[in-house]
């Protein structure tokens, strides 16, 4: 379904530009895109979100392949999912792409740009001390993570 979702996505929205215009297509394509009615990804991509099993039912190679599949879907329909190195193994990874399945995001239908969704823990890089959030650099330090 996940390929097949990939062969299926909508086709780049046509729009007639003056010659002087043309260099903002991109960003005239993402104005746009950003004023529509964002829907969420399971109607985006039709695959349903019950289709996904949790990820205690599956085997290493099992999360493995799906998180693939499912990377590779975002980012045929120009969505990425930015993780932090080290913040989140695989299967929790692939819980946070599942569970991104019922957020309402814009319909990109441009051939340039990317949609980014941060799937950070938060709270995580909260530092109550200094009152701000904490920079990779000093995450890396505090929670000895390897570059």
């Amino acid at each position: 379904m996940l390929r097949e979702a990939q062969r299926n996505r909508p086709s780049p929205r046509l729009m007639e530009l003056p010659e002087d215009m043309e260099v903002l297509r991109d960003v005239i394509d993402l104005e746009v895109s950003l004023e529509e009615e964002h829907q969420t990804m399971e109607s985006i991509f039709g695959v349903p979100h019950i289709y996904f099993p949790p990820e205690d039912r599956l085997t290493d190679q099992q999360v493995s392949l799906l998180k693939q599949s499912i990377l590779e879907l975002w980012r045929a329909f120009n969505y990425e999912a930015d993780f932090r190195k080290g913040e989140f193994n695989e299967r929790q990874q692939y819980t946070k792409l599942v569970e991104y399945w019922k957020q309402e995001v814009p319909v990109l239908r441009g051939t340039n740009g990317t949609w980014h969704m941060e799937m950070f823990d938060y709270e995580k890089y909260w530092d109550e001390e200094k009152m701000r959030y904490l920079s990779d650099e000093e995450i890396n330090a505090k929670y000895n993570y390897d570059d």
